[in-house]
């Protein structure tokens, strides 16, 4: 089992504690107004994708513990660090002093752990106004760039973050996924996986924090208009078959693929549906996201959330946004529909509101396995993958006739979760379980 030491550093009040336990402890971010500040050093062992475990460091802010810190704990603190996260304070009385703090961090760090990683959050920007945010976090990372260059640091990351949006998701997971071992190796066959499934995205969760860890996207060059065929979607292992052996996934007996191409499965489409978890026969939940500070609704005990959107409900589409980019498949010169432009931070948000919805799942004595979000255009599948990651698959609708646009995504829908649960062994080998 691996374990690697994470110091999570700041000054008092910077939020480290809260950001920390809305990650690791299931928190919503209006519980944590209740917490205390952090005294001296708490420590934690939080397990992440199993087998990893996070020794994380939890430093008090105050300049006394600073003192200790820089002298007699200097090497007990500093030594054997994996990962340094600093969280300064955008909203800071005494900005002098925080970069003080911080550049005796940045020594120290030199001086005992050289090869560790070091990731900056400038934390609480939405304290600062929308239309100042990118301006200020700019001024501020030139100040960060410029006291790690005054001790030597050449290479280190920073965001902004806030507790109360997504930003806070997308910066932990570019942190943790330098805590994983086979990295390239997992976004290798993820990528093969999104090319067999022949989907517009696939995005990898962690099972207990919902972080992004990995997601691959078609390939403009490789892929071709969806429009120019009706059935273009397969199982793994089938009528794909180089991009079963290129992939590496398992075949059936005597050579035969183990999956099943769109137009086998119409004839068990029906009978697959009504055993599926994600059976359109399940009774269908309203939007549980129709005002942000209302507790998402839960499905019913042990099953799936199947959520079809509405396309004149804004507030659906909004979730539908996150959830769907503009499908690689179209050519760029003539679109067949315009289409707005890639959200940089679409996985995020769908891990803020699906964790959101885990966690209200969980409150209501359900387990949760997985969602669906279907409209015209696209689905979007959410479940349980590996023994600790979820996985989402995005297909697109595009070349279908209305006519037949229900029976395709059924279809659809059937065969990509088939690819998923015959998939789920072969990343077993790159994700272990505990």
């Amino acid at each position: 089992m691996a374990k690697k030491k994470v110091l999570l550093m700041g000054k008092a009040h910077s939020g480290k504690t809260s950001m920390r336990s809305i990650i690791f402890a299931n928190y919503l971010a209006r519980d944590t107004m209740r917490l205390s500040p952090t005294l001296d050093v708490e420590h934690h062992h939080v397990r992440f994708l199993g087998d990893l475990v996070l020794n994380l460091w939890d430093c008090g802010g105050q300049d006394a513990f600073y003192e200790s810190y820089f002298e007699r704990d200097r090497e007990t603190i500093f030594r054997s660090v994996e990962l340094l996260i600093y969280v300064f304070d955008i909203e800071s009385d005494c900005p002098e002093k925080d970069f003080d703090h911080f550049a005796g961090v940045l020594e120290a760090i030199e001086e005992n752990s050289p090869d560790a990683r070091i990731f900056v959050l400038v934390h609480k920007m939405d304290l600062v106004a929308e239309e100042e945010r990118e301006l200020i976090l700019e001024d501020r990372k030139r100040l960060i760039e410029e006291s790690c260059l005054g001790v030597g640091v050449q290479h280190f990351q920073c965001f902004g973050t806030s507790i109360w949006d997504e930003t806070l998701y997308k910066a932990w997971s570019e942190i943790v996924t330098n805590l994983i071992p086979n990295i390239g190796v997992l976004e290798s066959h993820l990528s093969d996986f999104c090319r067999i499934c022949d989907a517009d995205e696939v995005v990898l969760f962690e099972r207990a924090t919902f972080l992004v860890i990995s997601h691959a996207q078609a390939r403009g060059d490789a892929a071709t208009d969806v429009s120019s065929r009706r059935g273009g979607h397969h199982a793994i292992g089938t009528d794909a078959r180089d991009d079963a052996n290129e992939g590496g996934f398992d075949k059936g007996e005597g050579g035969k693929g183990g999956g099943t191409t769109e137009d086998d499965a119409i004839a068990d489409n029906e009978a697959l549906m009504s055993t599926s978890p994600h059976s359109a026969a399940s009774p269908p939940i309203g939007n549980p996201y129709l005002d942000n500070n209302v507790t998402p609704l839960p499905a019913s005990p042990g099953g799936n959330a199947t959520i079809l959107t509405n396309q004149s409900n804004a507030n659906n589409h909004q979730l539908a946004a996150a959830a769907r980019a503009p499908s690689a498949h179209h050519p760029t010169t003539t679109p067949p529909h315009p289409t707005p432009q890639f959200d940089a931070h679409r996985f995020e948000k769908i891990s803020n509101i699906v964790k959101q919805f885990k966690l209200s799942c969980g409150k209501a004595q359900s387990q949760f396995q997985g969602m669906d979000v279907c409209n015209s255009k696209f689905t979007a599948i959410i479940d349980a993958f590996t023994a600790n990651t979820y996985i989402m698959v995005i297909v697109s609708h595009a070349g279908h006739n209305s006519s037949d646009q229900d029976w395709g995504r059924e279809t659809r829908k059937a065969v990509t979760l088939m690819n998923i649960q015959k998939a789920r062994s072969h990343f077993e080998q790159f994700i272990p379980r505990s």
